[in-house]
């Protein structure tokens, strides 16, 4: 097959990961974004009401002006409408951009939705550039001056830049989002031999760092499915070796951090094999992983004291396939 094709299903499946993990990143943790990124904002926002994400919205008036933009896999686009306490403006939009070191020029980019989303909402948004790479040494990044025969537009934006944040501050931290900045920072764009072995070793560090945190119940949990997903540890051995060591943590959430990391990289094992069947053309292969997979789950989940009836739905073997483990 084309290896044109599979590279297009990867760069598909890695662009896909990416907005999907950041999407609901800011969605659930938009208070402490805001707080860590925009603090000046954050005094002013009313989070007694629930902000509105606009997203399609925004992707409908822009309508991609830019050619390829949003084929780089290191771009997720957000737009807020935010909600203030006083009176001098009911609400506001806060315009979001997380980018990685490919994609166009994000100065101009940030300045065109500017314009387009004022021309839309008829309101000037609050613009963010979270930037997870440094970008090339020539572009100007914050702001964005065009000039033209006496006529002139400049724009300025906030700009984050997370490969920038000092390790020490992200870990110590009271902010959850400081825990995700910090699992970007050291995983997105790692390579070479031990890439998978940093991999292990800065999800294991994060997963007992967050449950010493006096956080909540809920917001470990969707901290740690952040920091599995960006990590995105795909060496099998270690994968075991990842779930073998977390059972040592304590805390009334350690079999719901297992079950969901078993689900994930269960998940992962058969997207991947599938890819990769799909590529080669061994049908029969694939559906032999497949069960081969299944089997290493439940072996697994059996393991961590889930009941039979939970295997079953977990991975659709029998009872008869489970007892025989």
């Amino acid at each position: 097959m084309d290896n044109n094709f599979s590279d297009n299903i990867s760069t598909a499946s890695e662009r896909a990961d990416f907005d999907g993990l950041w999407k609901d990143a800011i969605k659930r943790f938009l208070p402490q974004l805001i707080q860590r990124t925009l603090p000046a904002l954050y005094q002013d926002v009313d989070f007694s009401r629930e902000p509105e994400f606009l997203s399609k919205e925004l992707r409908d008036s822009i309508q991609r002006p830019v050619a390829g933009e949003h084929n780089s896999p290191l771009f997720v686009d957000e737009l807020i409408k935010i909600f203030l306490k006083d009176g001098r403006s009911e609400w506001i939009l806060l315009h979001i951009e997380v980018q990685g070191s490919g994609g166009e020029d994000i100065s101009f980019r940030m300045m065109l939705y500017c314009c387009l989303i004022f021309a839309h909402h008829r309101k000037m948004p609050v613009g963010l550039a979270i930037l997870t790479k440094r970008r090339p040494k020539d572009e100007i990044i914050g702001a964005y001056h065009l000039e033209h025969y006496g006529s002139s537009i400049s724009y300025k934006y906030n700009c984050f830049e997370v490969y920038a944040l000092d390790d020490d501050n992200l870990l110590n931290s009271d902010n959850p989002f400081d825990l995700i900045f910090y699992a970007t920072k050291k995983t997105i764009g790692l390579s070479g031999k031990s890439k998978e072995e940093k991999k292990f070793s800065y999800l294991l560090k994060l997963t007992r760092l967050l449950a010493s945190k006096g956080w909540g119940k809920e917001e470990r949990k969707d901290i740690f499915n952040f920091i599995v997903r960006a990590v995105n540890l795909k060496d099998q051995a270690l994968q075991q070796k990842f779930i073998h060591d977390i059972h040592d943590f304590q805390g009334d959430d350690t079999m719901a951090q297992l079950t969901f990391v078993e689900k994930y990289f269960h998940d992962k094992g058969h997207s991947e094999g599938l890819n990769e069947g799909i590529t080669i053309g061994e049908e029969r292969g694939i559906e032999r992983g497949r069960r081969e997979a299944n089997f290493e789950t439940a072996r697994r989940l059996r393991h961590a004291g889930m009941s039979d009836n939970d295997i079953h739905t977990f991975t659709n073997l029998s009872f008869d396939e489970i007892s025989s483990l």
